[in-house]
């Protein structure tokens, strides 16, 4: 309650630092906030806001899963792979720091001025983000889990589908919500060609002609969206991974020791070895 008080606050701050500045600069610059509410509620009412947001999160949405599905099997192919690791590693360090927006005019020529060049650089400018991103997620995998399923007779591929990927999915997933965020960054750099409906065309355009009051009614919107969308898919994360978030009393621990004694018991029984099934019950 204290957090959300203190949010509160903050945000009045704002407006009240906000309301006071306009009232003493020119509209121009900086519009009231009244102003940009009525934009808001005005676009709203015409339609033309739901458009713009539904528009552009189908482009980030597009990016983004294209990404993921590239990164992933590449970040999986680097944890595994020595040859992979040395090749790749080296690329995949220094991709954060690629100037994104340069590939710009370059993917003007390349793919015109279509739909296909928006995604193709809200792919750009997510996919250098989350290769890193889903690696670390791999190397923060407990190599022990690894270790035990090599020891009771899984084969390298097993131990990738069974326990790699499972352990590291909580993570992923909140690197893949993490790159609408990156998306939405980018959005008003990727709709200010040949985009008739989208956020960063209404910013694009309402810059053009002068209209600040909805450039910041845009960036706004922008914000409210990124916010709700990045809470409410990390509380879906949190939720379905329970056992990734849990807080670590002392019960808690004999509980992941039951449920690693019961994965263990069915991953024994899986792949057909029974050796280590009366060490894996002790575990229960």
């Amino acid at each position: 309650m204290k957090t959300f008080t203190k949010r509160i606050l903050l945000l009045a701050s704002i407006l009240l630092i906000w309301n006071i500045t306009a009232k003493h600069v020119n509209p121009l610059f900086v519009p009231e906030p009244v102003t940009v509410f009525d934009d808001l509620i005005g676009m709203i009412h015409t339609g033309q806001l739901i458009k713009a947001i539904e528009y552009s999160f189908l482009r980030i949405t597009a990016a983004t899963f294209i990404s993921g599905a590239i990164a992933f099997p590449i970040a999986i192919l680097v944890y595994n792979s020595r040859i992979a690791k040395d090749i790749l590693n080296p690329i995949i360090s220094v991709m954060r720091y690629i100037p994104v927006t340069a590939f710009y005019p370059l993917l003007i020529m390349w793919f015109g001025i279509d739909e296909m060049m928006k995604i193709v650089f809200l792919f750009i400018a997510t996919f250098v983000y989350m290769m890193p991103s889903v690696v670390l997620c791999l190397e923060e995998v407990n190599n022990d889990l690894i270790d035990t399923g090599l020891t009771i007779g899984m084969s390298k591929l097993q131990t990738i589908w069974r326990i790699q990927i499972p352990a590291s999915l909580p993570g992923v997933l909140n690197s893949y919500i993490m790159m609408y965020g990156i998306g939405f960054t980018y959005i008003a750099v990727s709709e200010t060609i040949n985009a008739q409906y989208g956020l960063g065309y209404i910013i694009q355009q309402s810059s053009s002609r002068g209209r600040t009051d909805l450039v910041f009614m845009a960036i706004i919107v922008i914000m409210i969206i990124s916010v709700i969308f990045d809470y409410v898919s990390k509380w879906l994360v949190k939720k379905i991974f329970k056992w990734k978030f849990m807080i670590y009393t002392q019960d808690t621990v004999e509980i992941n020791h039951f449920y690693l004694g019961l994965i263990i018991i069915l991953i024994i029984r899986s792949t057909g070895s029974l050796e280590n099934l009366d060490a894996a019950r002790q575990l229960c």
